[in-house]
Order: structure tokens, then sequence, then C-alpha cells
């Protein structure tokens, strides 16, 4: 119970360190501009707090992690891409427990996307790669199997787009690397292959079909690779004045994971997404951000299972105060259902908020809250967690 009551003295403590910056007065934020460079070098530090660290049903423990560690952004510019810039983020974060609950934490995403368009071909080309590293159980939503694991991922992708008119035409190509070193028959790479002819009704909305064809390598020898085509129709841009977004239909076919010696097991179905942002005329300072997702398979998620449905949607509500501060409370459910394996069914739900606050123009803040409960059927597999986040990010 001191342990406790100390862990909430420091999160006051910290708290209290945020809101007293709030009377800073701006100052002019300085650029790393060297030939072709156009960076902003950082720091950022944080805490974050939580009721129930060990994702426990009948144990919990509190925890606090302090985070710090550099950031960079910026981009270099190209001048053969035609003025594009060839933009970069990196953080470089570590993370302490105060307690142990949770293992101490590295945490290095890289973000870099290159943009080139072929003028003589009349093709636009995108090139991007990312690389993140997670071993937070809270983060991966549903703490699979493992209360901790580390994970490696990255990320390459290619697409070509010509505009021809109305039409348009889009090949693109990703890889995704899965790493664990704690688990290495939990790696696998996923190859996904699309081609996405599109028409435009007007510049900015369009309608369009994606097809797609995704084989997954994985690196269990007792388990077969997995392979899965979809076809989608749907409508992308601006929608109307205040409505932009996406919106899609279709069908998957899924020859999923399955043991060598019992043959692989198929899944057919309707999938849909929805990623839609709206703002009003009269309340410009006001965006409601909304999205639903629904696939019939996916390989992650529940206890003992390889083949799940899933089901779910996430609102935000973004509000303006004023030209320093933003509020955004927002809500999101996820409906699992095992298909195979075990006979889970479980619901995540997450209710968070957020303030951000831009103290000078070097100094920016946040401080959130999240709840989130995950309810199982599956005895041992449901827990409640309350958690504080506050952060401060300096630009040099």
């Amino acid at each position: 119970m001191r342990q406790y009551h100390r862990l909430r003295r420091s999160v006051t403590f910290l708290l209290w360190i945020l809101w007293a910056l709030a009377g800073a007065h701006p100052a002019i934020a300085q650029n790393i501009q060297t030939g072709p460079f156009r960076l902003n070098l950082g720091f950022i530090t944080g805490a974050d707090f939580r009721d129930n660290a060990n994702l426990s049903e009948n144990h919990p423990k509190a925890d606090v992690l302090l985070t710090v560690g550099p950031t960079l952004s910026g981009g270099v510019f190209l001048p053969f891409a035609g003025g594009e810039e060839f933009t970069l983020t990196l953080a470089a974060t570590y993370s302490h427990s105060m307690t142990g609950v949770q293992g101490d934490n590295f945490g290095a995403p890289l973000t870099a996307a290159l943009v080139l368009p072929i003028y003589v071909a009349e093709w636009s080309v995108v090139l991007s790669d990312t690389f993140t590293y997670q071993n937070d159980p809270l983060g991966t939503t549903f703490a699979a199997n493992q209360a901790q694991v580390d994970q490696y991922v990255n990320t390459a992708s290619a697409s070509a787009t010509r505009q021809l008119g109305k039409f348009s035409a889009t090949f693109a190509a990703q890889r995704t690397d899965d790493f664990y070193p704690s688990d290495p028959s939990l790696e696998q790479v996923d190859h996904v292959f699309s081609f996405t002819p599109a028409y435009f009704f007007r510049e900015g909305f369009s309608v369009f079909i994606r097809n797609a064809y995704g084989i997954n390598d994985l690196s269990d020898p007792t388990l077969r690779d997995s392979t899965g085509y979809s076809v989608d129709l749907g409508l992308n841009g601006q929608i109307t004045k205040s409505l932009n977004g996406t919106v899609s239909l279709g069908w998957s076919h899924l020859d999923l994971a399955a043991t060598k010696t019992n043959g692989v097991q198929s899944i057919d179905g309707v999938d849909a997404a929805v990623s839609l942002s709206y703002t009003h005329p009269l309340r410009p300072n006001t965006t409601h951000t909304l999205s639903f997702f629904h696939s019939p398979g996916i390989t992650v998620g529940l206890e003992n299972s390889s083949i799940q449905e899933t089901t779910g949607f996430n609102y935000t509500l973004a509000r303006r105060l004023n030209r320093y501060m933003t509020l955004a409370p927002s809500v999101g459910w996820t409906h699992l259902k095992s298909l195979s394996g075990s006979t889970e069914i479980a619901d995540v739900i997450i209710v968070g908020i957020s303030l951000q606050r831009q103290f000078t123009k070097k100094l920016t803040g946040s401080l959130a809250y999240q709840y989130q409960t995950r309810n199982s059927n599956l005895s041992g597999q449901s827990y409640d967690v309350n958690e504080v986040t506050v952060n401060m990010n300096y630009t040099f």
C-alpha cells in the first residue's frame, strides 16, 4: 500500500510541473539548415502510470514508467525529385520502470518516406520504410498469449500511379518483417501485392477497386504458410465540403496457418473499412474522426487461436480550445471471436481523453488519461487498466 501511494505522489508531482509550465512565453524555434537538410533536433521526457501494469485479472500491480530520449524530425530536399522531399522522423527513447512490474523499454520508431515523380513516363512513384520496436503489452491491445514480448517490425513499400484523364491505375507492393528475439518461432514475413484502378468524379474524389494478394511466410516449421486475396470496392477523397476519407466493402479469401499434417484451414467472408473525418464549416475548431473495420480472419489477439473474426470502431473528437490547446476525447471497441482452436470470445473497450498544449514555439506538452477493459469468456483473460501519461517535447 505504501508503494502505491508513493507512485501516486510521483504522478501528482509530474502533473504539477506540466501545468506550471503553462505560463511560459513563446520563443522562436531553431531549425538545422545545412545544405539540403532541414531538421529539428529535440528532446522528449515523460511518465506513464498504470494501476494494472501486469494486466492481471485478480492481482493487479501498479507501476510508473519514466521515459527520456532525443528526437529528430525534418527532411532532405532533393533537387532531382522536382522539389519533393525525403522526410525523416526519429525518436530513440528509453523507459525505466520504477517498480520492475514492467520491463525497461527501449523504443526506436523510425519513419522515412521518399516521393519521386517520374515525369518521363508520367508515373508517380512512392517509396517508404518504417521500423518500430514494441514490448508494451497494453500497446498490443489484446495481450495475446504472453504478458510481454519484444517485437521488431520493419515495413517496406513501393507504389506506382499513373493518371489517365479521369482514370488512374496504381500498382503497389509491401513487405513486412516481424522479429521476436525472445521467441523466434513467432517470426514471419508478409508480402502484399495490389492493383487498384480508380475513376475520379471530380478532383480529389474517386471510386476505386482494390485487388490484393498476400503471402505470409512463417518461421514455425510445423505450420503452413498462409495465402489470401481480397477484392474491395470503395470511395476515397473529399466526399463533401465537410466530409473526407475512405469507405470500402469487399470479399476476402484466406488460407490461414495450419499444421502441415492437418491440412489448410480456409475462411471466406465480407471485409469492410471506414475512415472518415468531418468538420462543420460553422465549427471549424471541432473535428470528428470515425473508423470502422471488419475482417473475417486475423492471426493474433486471442489465446490459442489461429483464425479469428474481428469487428470494431474508433471515434475521436478533437476540439481546439484556443490557438495553443487542443482537447481530444475518444472511444473505441473491438470484438474478437475465435474461429479455430480455442472457443474464446473477447471484447476490448478503450475510453480516453487527451490535452495537448503548445507552451512555446519550442516546448509542447500532453496529458492523457485512458481506461481499457478486456472482457473474455475464458478465465484469467479479463482485466481493467487505468493509465495516465504525461509527455514534454522540447525542440532546440
